[in-house]
């Protein structure tokens, strides 16, 4: 039973809670974003603010191609698993990711330099190609209604993966050019990151001709398998024993951050960096480069699954049963990429405190077995921000498209020293939305007048 618990909580935890995509939307783009802007490019470290700090700061998102979110997870979820029983679903991918912004800052040095620290955590989890009648039986069991065995049509390979680690890094920023109508700036940003863990559980070689669903005699589902591979692997938060340490580390490596950004100003003012708003804003960054190499621990192993049928209520007797053999992979090691993406950035200044903001983000990490990565994101803003002596106020309309969850609507503030949103609140409230997205957070600090 210990198998079909962790395949069934973990769907659950992606069922119920978490992130995904850009974070922070509208906040990380903006004009008096401050810290969070490093987050897209650390070359905006040198932006209208000479100095700004965040106490903390949270982003909690979870999507979905196939569940329908709204603020009653429960009865999400329930509505999710009668089209489940009424075969209305395909295959099921979701991703969770939250990511957490400890305290942190960014200061002005001189005219032309920025250096700031960044304390970062972030959990990031999801599956892919779950067959949707191979996770009706997983909740189901015997409830579900099928006649013999059938081909599971559709089906492909299925994955299940879970990454977390922390990070703190600096951050520098350094104006390459100002002329007073064209500005370059470019950043980097260093970071030592550290894995608390990565567990995946995966089958390879997945067709119809070689899976299939049904039941037995006792009216158990049973899944016939003719030929594929499957592994249940974990390194550092160890989820397979029992015993994980969510605040340990198990691997560590430095991370990398790289950004550049080009501003045109109408004023022909070389010393009002800062002070007077551009025209326009392109930006280009290149995120989390690096990877972390895990040692794998016990009970991690890898199948070879040949005219195998398995009892899906209790699938760890039914692997003892099959007389498998499994490889042992406990002590070697894997390696899995941090999420690194493609950044572009365009922003039009309107009028003074009316903006149209454009960002995208784009995964650069091959999709394999552990690897961490974001989906494809596409997010247009359209904001007004102000100021009165050190404080700001900003209104955010993030309207954003993804490959799980495609089309999203939300809305953000930052009022003072607090910021707070969702990406996808507007979807929510009308029940069309298969995103579930909110943040929060606290800062402060100061801008130019």
């Amino acid at each position: 039973m210990v198998m079909k618990k962790i395949l069934l909580s973990v769907l659950g935890l992606v069922a119920y809670q978490g992130i995904a995509q850009q974070s922070f939307t509208g906040l990380r783009t903006s004009t008096y974003g401050g810290v969070l802007t490093t987050l897209s490019n650390p070359a905006h470290a040198l932006g209208a603010r000479p100095w700004d700090a965040t106490l903390l700061s949270i982003d909690a998102n979870l999507n979905s191609n196939a569940i329908g979110l709204n603020w009653d997870l429960e009865g999400s979820f329930n509505e999710f698993t009668k089209k489940l029983a009424a075969g209305e679903a395909t295959s099921v991918n979701a991703g969770i990711n939250a990511d957490v912004v400890g305290p942190s800052f960014i200061v002005r040095v001189n005219k032309e330099n920025a250096v700031g620290l960044v304390s970062r955590m972030r959990l990031m989890a999801g599956t892919t190609g779950i067959d949707a009648n191979l996770l009706n039986a997983l909740i189901n069991g015997k409830k579900m209604d099928i006649d013999g065995f059938r081909n599971l049509e559709g089906i492909s390979d299925m994955n299940l993966l879970a990454n977390a680690f922390r990070e703190i890094g600096a951050v520098w920023s350094y104006t390459a050019m100002n002329d007073g109508y064209n500005l370059l700036r470019v950043g980097v940003g260093v970071k030592l990151v550290q894995g608390t863990g990565s567990f995946r559980m995966g089958f390879e070689g997945v067709n119809a001709n070689n899976f299939s669903l049904g039941k037995d005699s006792d009216g158990d589902m049973v899944l016939r398998v003719g030929n594929a591979k499957a592994e249940v692997r974990s390194g550092g938060l160890d989820v397979l024993n029992g015993s994980p340490d969510f605040f340990g580390t198990a691997a560590t490596t430095v991370g990398v951050d790289l950004g550049v950004i080009y501003e045109y100003s109408e004023d022909g003012c070389p010393n009002c960096d800062g002070h007077v708003p551009y025209r326009f804003k392109v930006g280009v960054s290149l995120l989390d480069l690096g990877r972390l190499s895990y040692e794998t621990n016990r009970n991690s192993y890898a199948y070879n699954l040949v005219n195998k049928s398995i009892k899906l209520n209790d699938i760890e007797k039914a692997l003892k049963e099959a007389d498998l053999r499994p490889k042992e992979l406990g002590g070697t090691t894997f390696k899995s990429s941090l999420p690194t993406t493609l950044n572009v950035n365009l922003d039009y200044r309107f009028v003074d405190g009316v903006y149209l903001n454009f960002s995208s983000q784009l995964n650069m990490v091959p999709k394999n077995e552990y690897n961490a990565y974001y989906g494809n994101d596409f997010v247009l803003t359209p904001r007004y921000e102000t100021h009165w002596g050190g404080g700001v106020f900003g209104a955010y309309l993030p309207i954003s498209y993804n490959s799980v969850s495609s089309l999203n609507a939300g809305v953000a503030l930052q009022v003072g020293p607090l910021v707070l949103g969702s990406r996808s609140v507007f979807g929510n409230l009308i029940g069309t939305a298969k995103e579930l997205n909110a943040f929060v957070g606290l800062r402060f600090g100061n801008i130019y007048q």
